[in-house]
């Protein structure tokens, strides 16, 4: 059974370490996320990027911090 597929702007279903593909323009990479957070998006990519979750955390995940690769997903339409 294949895993589900994430965006940028989703909420983070539950907190792991989640495997992260970009568009082309770098290799696959891993970030833990905090349940109930929005996915980031790639800073060259955009919202080109997928998210998998390799494995659930039990207990406490650092949050996410902005990176030279992400940034916080900022939703321009929002009110």
């Amino acid at each position: 059974m294949a895993s589900p597929v994430y965006r940028p702007g989703h909420i983070v279903p539950r907190s792991g370490i989640y495997r992260i593909e970009h568009d082309e323009h770098r290799l696959m990479h891993h970030a833990a996320l905090t349940q109930d957070s929005l996915f980031p998006r790639c800073r060259t990519c955009k919202a080109g990027v997928k998210y998998h979750l390799v494995r659930h955390v039990k207990g406490h995940v650092l949050p996410f911090r902005e990176s030279g690769i992400l940034e916080d997903y900022v939703d321009n339409n929002a009110a």
